[in-house]
């Protein structure tokens, strides 16, 4: 007898599906896989022990009889505490809460007096600034990157005790870093703005002034910076402007000095936007280099210099 062709598709689909494997799953159900603990690096953790060390001191210094800079030392205080508070949590520019890494840190003796404290502060200071760099320098990520240098350039402020630090206005985030390219040509803009407020300004000042002395002896070492960003670009150089908008009158003595730690300032976060940039050890030295020369003119630096608001 003759099958025909409908039928003997049914018996395939029959024979196929009573084939099949059951449905019905035996067994223990398997376990979803756990999401592993965050790490920290060796660097970083390092780097958590010495501003842990350099919080505890402070704190120890808030309440020393013999220790006369209270108001100094409360807002080097804060300032360190800020750094420590988002720099030992796993991923310090998520919005995210997080548990931050616990570290295991000595606790510095309480000093006898006046100058051991200021002593064992310098070394502690000197301690974390470095430390800081160290993570910078191992930073996989440009925003990190930036963010380390940043409190490194903030931490190592704090040998400077004659100007308090300020909280200021920014802090670190996620950012889509420039190119190098783009990167040098800011700063060489800020740097040829300081080369030209500080003729300016020499040129509107006594040469009997102290500032003259202090911008003479700046003007020498900004031609340089302007000089060394000059030579870093590989693509030519973008055309220097005849002159610059000056950022304050510059028509005295204190308006000069305002004017210049403004382009300072310009300075740093060009030096900023290289750190973002480019990975090179140089320009994270610029970026510290930088705080010297505001301090000198009276001026303070951020709790996060180089981020902007």
């Amino acid at each position: 007898m003759l099958i025909s062709r409908r039928a003997a598709l049914a018996a395939l689909a029959l024979t196929v599906s009573g084939c099949a494997a059951s449905p019905v799953v035996d067994g223990e159900p398997a376990l979803a896989p756990s999401i592993p603990a965050p790490t920290q690096s060796p660097q970083d953790t390092a780097t958590q022990v010495a501003l842990t060390e350099l919080s505890a001191l402070l704190q120890t210094l808030v309440t020393l009889p013999a220790w006369t800079e209270q108001a100094w030392v409360q807002k080097a205080s804060a300032q360190v505490d800020a750094h420590l508070a988002l720099l030992s949590l796993p991923d310090p520019l998520s919005a995210e809460e997080q548990d931050p890494f616990t570290v295991e840190a000595a606790t510095p003796a309480t000093p006898a007096d006046a100058t051991s404290a200021a002593k064992e502060l310098r070394t502690r200071i000197k301690a974390a600034a470095k430390a800081l760099n160290s993570s910078a320098a191992a930073a996989s990520e440009a925003d990190l990157r930036l963010t380390w240098t940043s409190a490194s350039a903030a931490t190592t402020a704090l040998l400077d005790r004659s100007v308090a630090p300020t909280e200021g206005d920014a802090a670190p985030r996620r950012l889509v870093p420039p190119t190098r390219n783009a990167a040098l040509e800011v700063a060489i803009s800020h740097a040829w703005a300081l080369v030209y407020g500080l003729g300016v300004g020499l040129g509107r000042l006594s040469s009997s002034d102290s500032l003259a002395s202090l911008g003479a002896a700046r003007l020498a070492a900004a031609k340089g910076l302007r000089n060394e960003l000059r030579a870093a670009f590989t693509d030519g150089v973008p055309e220097q402007p005849a002159s610059f908008v000056l950022p304050t009158d510059m028509d005295d003595a204190t308006t000069i000095r305002a004017g210049w730690a403004r382009l300072e300032g310009n300075l740093l976060e060009g030096y900023a936007s290289l750190v973002a940039a480019d990975e090179a050890r140089v320009w994270r030295s610029r970026l510290t280099g930088q705080v010297s020369p505001i301090q000198a003119l009276g001026s303070s630096v951020p709790t996060w210099p180089g981020w902007v608001a």
